[in-house]
């Protein structure tokens, strides 16, 4: 029984993976990124829902099917290995290119700044305190 729980838990937790990659690298936003990250990532949901579709016979029907029958399961680990090696490869090569950072476009509308006020002389002059109490020396 806790055999089945455990294949349970990680067969959830591989589906629920596999949805956040599916939807986070075919988003809009993810066209910044450069094409190899969006393949591996794409390579890795697809590893992760077929290595949680390979527990599902097991779990519903009892049926131990062998991972070396659908070795499917295995592009997971060649996704994140494409990642890995671009990331290190881009990581790698950044310090030998020159900084080519665009300069930043000015907005339409500016920040405004705090500026003091300006006080006229008249008004500097301090305010009279009332004098201070005096306490007796003990």
């Amino acid at each position: 029984m806790t055999l089945k729980l455990l294949f349970w838990a990680i067969t959830l937790v591989d589906v629920a993976i596999a949805v956040i990659i599916f939807v986070s690298a075919l988003s809009s936003r993810m066209l910044d990124i450069p094409l190899w990250y969006r393949i591996g990532l794409l390579i890795t949901a697809f590893g992760f829902t077929v290595q949680g579709c390979l527990n599902l016979p097991y779990l519903l029907f009892n049926v131990i099917l062998m991972a070396q029958e659908l070795p499917f399961w295995i592009l997971k680990d060649v996704g994140i290995g494409i990642i890995s090696i671009y990331y290190f490869w881009h990581t790698m090569h950044k310090t030998d290119k020159p900084d080519k950072t665009p300069a930043r476009k000015k907005s339409a509308v500016a920040k405004k700044t705090l500026v003091a006020k300006k006080i006229p002389a008249a008004k500097k002059t301090p305010t009279p305190r009332a004098p201070r109490k005096k306490i007796p020396a003990q």
